[in-house]
């Protein structure tokens, strides 16, 4: 991630711009690249791309995107968004943590990774991002900011082969 988008990331979290208005911008960005491409394009003016903005994007977002693209920037919103969820859940004492899993977690297990997050990070709360990856053969792998937990089937044969390794 860019110092650029960290930076946009931080001054969208200041402007106190509704969540739902942030989230209703990824989708649409998401939804219709074409939206993206215009925004980012050298060759659309930026009255055109003024345009566009105020036709499809919410208002509390009007005057953020248009700064991104006078600046040409626009390249940078998902980078932007990510940077403001980051900051989002640092002021919001948030836990941001990614499960990998071959099958998917039961509702209690979720909860149970969740409680002992909060209880290790001694955070409020934990967003939980759930990557399926069959690569691990079985269990899980937890990573936060600065920490993995590895449960994983692949995990433990490689710590078996190190052992094996240094004998």
């Amino acid at each position: 991630m860019t110092q650029t988008a960290i930076n946009y990331g931080k001054v969208l979290y200041q402007l106190n711009v509704p969540k739902e208005s942030i989230l209703e911008t990824q989708r649409l960005l998401k939804e219709v690249p074409e939206l993206s491409k215009a925004l980012e394009n050298p060759t659309i003016s930026f009255e055109q791309k003024q345009r566009v903005i105020s036709r499809v994007f919410p208002k509390e977002l009007h005057n953020f995107l248009s700064v991104v693209c006078k600046y040409k920037h626009a390249e940078l919103l998902n980078e932007i968004f990510q940077a403001y969820q980051e900051h989002y859940n640092e002021q919001k004492n948030i836990l941001s943590a990614t499960l990998y899993y071959v099958t998917p977690p039961k509702a209690e297990q979720l909860e149970g990774i969740k409680k002992f997050l909060k209880k290790q990070y001694h955070t409020q709360a934990v967003a939980l991002k759930l990557k399926e990856d069959k690569s691990l053969v079985g269990g899980f792998i937890i990573r936060t900011k600065d920490h993995e937990y590895d449960n994983s089937l692949k995990g433990s044969i490689h710590e078996l082969q190190q052992k094996l390794i240094w004998r």
